[in-house]
């Protein structure tokens, strides 16, 4: 498992699209939520953890918990930098911490987590393969 503090060793943008912001022009809330999920299926993709439509190949989970804290205003066409990392998995459940930066002026735009839980066929709790911390745990440089 990892210590408390994110380091982030992964990144990938996306550009704010006109759709994606409210009538004051700044990123609508919720659609931060998407983004957290672009970072994350980069991040599995980057670490061959992927196949095809599915995030995860060998597993199938469930997001448990979001949480995300604002910081500054995104607005249409900004580039913004998705930093991911695993902070832990435990049994059957990881977290994953992301951070948000405007690419340009390297500010913090949102900062937060999602938990998710490793499930079998009737969404029932189990435990999340060896292969899958292996390869975490390498990646974040977990000792």
């Amino acid at each position: 498992m990892a210590d408390s503090a994110p380091r982030f060793h992964f990144n990938t943008e996306v550009r704010v699209r006109l759709p994606e912001t409210d009538a004051m022009g700044v990123v609508f809330h919720g659609n931060y939520f998407t983004f957290l999920e672009v970072g994350r299926v980069d991040y599995l993709r980057n670490l061959g953890l992927s196949e095809g439509i599915r995030p995860i190949r060998d597993f199938e989970n469930v997001v448990v918990s979001a949480h995300l804290d604002f910081k500054s205003p995104a607005r249409l066409d900004d580039v913004l930098l998705i930093d991911v990392s695993t902070r832990e998995i435990r049994r059957s459940s990881f977290v994953f911490d992301f951070r948000i930066r405007h690419k340009k002026e390297n500010r913090i735009v949102a900062a937060g987590y999602t938990v998710h839980c490793a499930i079998d066929e009737e969404f029932r709790p189990t435990a999340v393969p060896d292969d899958f911390r292996r390869v975490i745990a390498a990646f974040e440089g977990w000792k």
